[in-house]
C-alpha cells in the first residue's frame, strides 16, 4: 500500500487550490493499494526555520508534540507527495518553502509530483522552481506534471476540473507517482536492512 500525501499549498482566502487538492485526493484514493491523505498547509503554520542547527540534525530533536515534530512524523510516514500549488511571481508560495525547510531526512528518497495552477503558464513556473528545491532534498520529481488552467477554466460546481485533458494528465502523473513511491519505499527499506 502506497501512502501518498496530497498537500494543499494555498492558504489564501477564496483559494481555488483546495478544491483541486480535494479532487486529486479523491482520484488517488480511488486507486487500488493507495492510502491518500489530504494535507492542508493552513493547519501547519510552521514559519521560517530559525534554529541554529541544520534541519538534517534538528529534525530528530524537535520537542515531542510540537508542531515541527508532528510535521516531521506526518512527512516521515508518507511514501510520496503531490504538491498542489499556485504560482506566485514565477515561483511557489513562501510558506511551502518554510514547510519544506523544516525537515530534511523525512523528505529524502521519496517522489514528488506537482499539480499547479495560476495565470497564463498554469503554474508551470512554480513546478520548475519546486523541482530545484525537492531535488536538493534528495526527492525524485515526477516528470508528468498537472498544470491546471484557471483562465477560461472549466470547473464543476465544487470547483474541480472538468476538462478531459486535465483528467488524463492527472492519471499519468498518478501512475508515475505511485510506481515511484513503491520503488523508493522498497529501496529505503533495503537501505535500512543494510
Amino acid at each position: 500500500m502506497e501512502r501518498l500525501g496530497v498537500i494543499a499549498v494555498s492558504v489564501r482566502e477564496g483559494r481555488r487550490g483546495f478544491a483541486f487538492a480535494q479532487w486529486l485526493h479523491e482520484v488517488a484514493s480511488a486507486r487500488p493499494n493507495v492510502d491518500a491523505q489530504l494535507i492542508d498547509l493552513r493547519d501547519w503554520p510552521l514559519g521560517a526555520y530559525t534554529l541554529a542547527k541544520p534541519p538534517t540534525l534538528a529534525e530528530a530533536e524537535y520537542e515531542p508534540g510540537s508542531l515541527p515534530h508532528r510535521w516531521a512524523e506526518l512527512v516521515r510516514g508518507l511514501d510520496g507527495f503531490i504538491f498542489v500549488t499556485p504560482e506566485y511571481n514565477h515561483s511557489f508560495p513562501g510558506h511551502l518553502k518554510n514547510a519544506i525547510d523544516a525537515l530534511f531526512p523525512a523528505w529524502a528518497h521519496k517522489p514528488a509530483a506537482f499539480a499547479t495552477y495560476g495565470g497564463w503558464a498554469n503554474g508551470a513556473r512554480a513546478a520548475e522552481q519546486l523541482t530545484l528545491v525537492v531535488t536538493e532534498l534528495r526527492m525524485i520529481p515526477v516528470r508528468d506534471q498537472l498544470n491546471i488552467p484557471i483562465i477560461n477554466h472549466a470547473l464543476d460546481d465544487r470547483g474541480m476540473p472538468t476538462l478531459d485533458l486535465v483528467h488524463k494528465k492527472a492519471g499519468a502523473m498518478l501512475d508515475e507517482l505511485i510506481w515511484l513511491a513503491g520503488v523508493m519505499r522498497e529501496a529505503r527499506a533495503a537501505k535500512l536492512r543494510g
